[in-house]
């Protein structure tokens, strides 16, 4: 899908982000050490990339009203929660949750964006 230049970097990032969730449950399926190992080796890096990726996508949608925001703040409220968790199951949760948002972001909110919400978008980046 052809993505408009506002959108590109944030779209580029989602997939850094669905594979470390893809890793965190192709571990999770194995032993739990293997997953908890893996996300301490990588937990800050991707802890710091989520939050800037997250603050980015709510500035460019700042004032916009969409009934899909919703669903995208909720989740990232979450997102922002379970980032922090230190068991299997957690993780595991995380994992499934941030494959469940970008694939939502992708498929049906930035499409929408881009299609009715387009001016504001340029408005809220140069801004």
């Amino acid at each position: 899908m052809k993505r408009s230049e506002i959108l590109k970097p944030l779209s580029r990032e989602h997939h850094m982000a669905l594979v470390h969730a893809k890793r965190l449950l192709a571990f999770s399926d194995q032993e739990a050490k293997a997953m908890l190992d893996y996300w301490c080796e990588v937990k800050t890096v991707v802890l710091a990339d989520l939050n800037r990726h997250f603050e980015e996508e709510e500035c460019l949608v700042q004032d916009v009203n969409e009934p899909l925001l919703a669903r995208f703040y909720n989740e990232h409220r979450q997102l922002r929660t379970l980032m922090h968790a230190d068991n299997v199951k957690q993780l595991r949760i995380f994992a499934m949750l941030l494959t469940d948002h970008i694939r939502f972001e992708e498929r049906e909110l930035f499409p929408c964006l881009e299609s009715v919400h387009y001016a504001r978008l340029c408005r809220n980046r140069e801004g």
